[in-house]
């Protein structure tokens, strides 16, 4: 009885479940084919490029100089995004240099054509402000980039705040002395775009040699630049808004350039790198950006030593009241071997030189040949004085000291060197030849350099007839001279 209670209980259970298997059971399914987009078939819009190999069709003026850039400042990008700027360079005939020890801007400075401050992380010194806006007054040029999409991340360990820290913030307080000012923003345009809303588009240019050639160009998340004093190189369209309000700015724009012309200032540079360099007029834009680097006009003065020659050869040029002696010829070697070290090789000659970079040797001593170095500096050099006269400085001993003449002309640069004697004039050869002017006072082309004793220090004691030391009544006796200590 038992074991046909439990069969029929199964059945209970199961009897239902077959039942309902049994009506809505529609036989084996068949998985139907699912349609899919025809992949293959599809074609991704593309910006409008320009021919890629129609900037190297162009002959480049080679124009010649070096340009320098900046890696000391935890600088966000990598060499690989300005290649195509640094070849644009190289056609012109440029030398790139890279500087990574800060100590080593103002010397470098000295000779760059231009330097160049890519999307920096790291604060400028005061140090390096002045010696940037020394470098400026010289006639250099300076390029800064900047970009909205690179930025710096901070933590705040005890708030747990997050900061962003754009490149903006880092550059201005630069750019402020030339009146430029880069917007801590992005522009946007959500109208017309190349593929993205940050993608946008320059078609108002400002009247400059770097817009020339220029229909439009793009730009991948750029801040907006201004200048107040400047001009405005690149606009966008009405429909060009800052991310910062959401307004258009008519004032602002991708790029501008200070009053005097020698201080540019981008945006953005992804533009510079592969393959946005050859969407629209990009690649114009960067070949204009070529010439710019190079085309700078720098006046060079003895703050520059020692990098005041421009050509292959310096003549070196001794006056007739010069001899050449054995302890002269040592002295020149040296200046020979530190000229070499730039590039640079020395020739003796025995006439004026009437062209080129030159060294004359000369003493105070009026001479014919010296007249034509020393008549552009108003020296008043008295044969039998012990002082002489020059208007910056006003008079100042003979003995002991020397003079750099320096001038800058169409046909070469002209460095003099003046002394009283054969012997100080060999103390100022040296100086030059190490390098370096620590002894001398300069005011603009002109420094008064110390290479000896003056009279009060050289002058002998009287003596007696005999040769003896006059120890008579008049004789001034001397005092001790007073210690640190005092």
């Amino acid at each position: 009885m038992k074991k046909n209670m439990i069969w029929i209980a199964i059945a209970a259970l199961l009897l239902p479940a077959l039942a309902r298997g049994l009506w809505f059971y529609r036989g084996v399914p068949e998985r139907p084919e699912i349609s899919t987009p025809d992949y293959s078939s599809f074609a991704i819009a593309q910006p409008p490029l320009a021919t890629p190999a129609a900037p190297t069709d162009i002959k480049a003026e080679k124009i010649g100089g070096v340009v320098l850039f900046d890696m000391t400042h935890a600088n966000q990008y990598q060499p690989s995004e300005v290649q195509i700027l640094q070849e644009e360079i190289a056609r012109r005939g440029g030398q790139i240099e890279a500087i990574s020890d800060p100590s080593l801007l103002e010397l470098k400075l000295k000779y760059a054509g231009a330097y160049v401050i890519i999307s920096p992380s790291i604060a400028f010194t005061e140090n390096e402000l002045r010696v940037i806006e020394s470098y400026l007054q010289r006639g250099g040029r300076l390029l800064v980039f900047t970009d909205a999409t690179r930025n710096i991340v901070y933590y705040d360990m005890f708030t747990g705040s997050v900061i962003n820290y754009s490149d903006a913030s880092i550059v201005n307080p630069m750019l402020s002395s030339y009146g430029i000012t880069v917007n801590n923003d992005y522009l946007y345009d959500v109208v017309e775009h190349e593929g993205n809303f940050r993608n946008i588009y320059f078609d108002d240019f400002g009247k400059d040699e770097l817009t020339f050639g220029l229909r439009r160009v793009a730009f991948y998340g750029a801040h907006s630049v201004k200048s107040a004093s400047g001009l405005t190189l690149l606009r966008g369209a009405e429909s060009t808004l800052s991310s910062v309000g959401d307004l258009r700015d008519p004032s602002a724009g991708g790029a501008a350039i200070s009053e005097d012309g020698n201080v540019l200032t981008f945006g953005d540079f992804t533009f510079l790198s592969s393959p946005y360099h050859s969407v629209e007029d990009n690649a114009a834009l960067i070949a204009n950006i070529a010439d710019f680097t190079l085309g700078g006009k720098r006046s060079i003065t003895l703050a520059q030593f020692p990098y005041l020659f421009t050509q292959q050869v310096v003549q070196i040029y001794p006056t007739s009241e010069v001899k050449l002696t054995a302890e002269t010829i040592a002295a020149l070697g040296a200046i020979q071997q530190a000229l070499r070290l730039v590039g640079i090789n020395v020739e003796v000659v025995n006439k004026a030189p009437r062209g080129g970079d030159a060294l004359v040797l000369g003493t105070f001593t009026p001479s014919d040949d010296l007249a034509d170095f020393t008549d552009p500096f108003d020296i008043e050099i008295g044969e039998d004085d012990d002082i002489i006269v020059i208007e910056k400085f006003g008079e100042i001993g003979r003995s002991g000291n020397g003079l750099l003449l320096f001038e800058q002309g169409k046909n070469g640069n002209i460095l003099t060197l003046l002394a009283d004697t054969q012997e100080d004039l060999l103390s100022l050869v040296s100086a030059i030849g190490s390098g370096s002017l620590s002894s001398c006072v300069m005011q603009d082309n002109l420094a008064v350099c110390g290479v000896g004793y003056g009279g009060d220090y050289s002058s002998e004691a009287t003596t007696t007839p005999e040769g003896e030391p006059d120890s008579g009544e008049g004789s001034p006796t001397p005092e001790p001279a007073a210690t640190p200590a005092g």
